[in-house]
């Protein structure tokens, strides 16, 4: 009996064509997005630590030592992006709910900094929410895995059109040294021709 092909893995790589990748400016142009995505995506995935780690410390109960909120708060986000990508790896509920739980957990102790102890209503809590879920949850646990998939996967095309581009600029300043070295040949081997001096009373 036959056995089912193994399934494909689900990988977030933008799919570019291969007349995508055999433009050298084109190559370049999506590297450099993607370098400032990933840049991006940093700078959100340190603050949305630090807001689970505030978070956090606003439960008011007692802690051991003054750095346990520090490793804390990186549970959230660590077992996101371990158990959320396995759960979509390998379609496992378990690593679905596991991974789900820490987003529900990193939400909350977002929601709770941003909201403070002065809420103002519940617009407040809904824009909280929002700026949890879209900005630092999109945009940086997945924000940053997939922006380092995508530079891992065309970083051999990048490469190549450096190298190209670093070929065509080295050929273009040759040209032009040999068009200035042809220009100093002619002049040695042709000399201009001596004016002849018009006086009275010369040679």
């Amino acid at each position: 009996m036959a056995q089912p092909a193994p399934s494909r893995p689900r990988r977030l790589v933008i799919p570019l064509g291969s007349q995508w990748r055999q433009k050298p400016a084109s190559m370049l142009l999506v590297f450099f997005i993607l370098m400032a995505l990933t840049a991006v995506s940093i700078y959100l995935f340190v603050t949305d630590y630090l807001t689970s780690v505030y978070g956090y410390g606003l439960l008011g109960t007692q802690s051991v030592s003054d750095a346990e909120a520090w490793f804390v708060g990186a549970l959230p986000q660590l077992v996101q992006v371990a158990f959320g990508f396995m759960a979509l790896e390998r379609r496992n509920w378990l690593f679905g709910a596991l991974a789900g739980a820490a987003l529900m957990v990193d939400i909350g102790t977002d929601m709770a900094f941003r909201v403070g102890e002065n809420p103002e209503g519940f617009i407040i809590y809904l824009t909280a929410l929002m700026q949890s879920v879209v900005l630092f949850t999109l945009g940086s646990e997945f924000l940053l895995v997939a922006s380092l998939e995508n530079i891992i996967e065309y970083a051999p095309d990048v490469l190549e059109a450096m190298a190209l581009s670093a070929n065509r600029l080295v050929e273009s300043f040759t040209r032009v040294a040999d068009t200035f070295n042809e220009d100093d040949d002619d002049d040695i081997s042709h000399p201009p021709a001596k004016r002849k001096q018009n006086r009275r009373g010369g040679p």
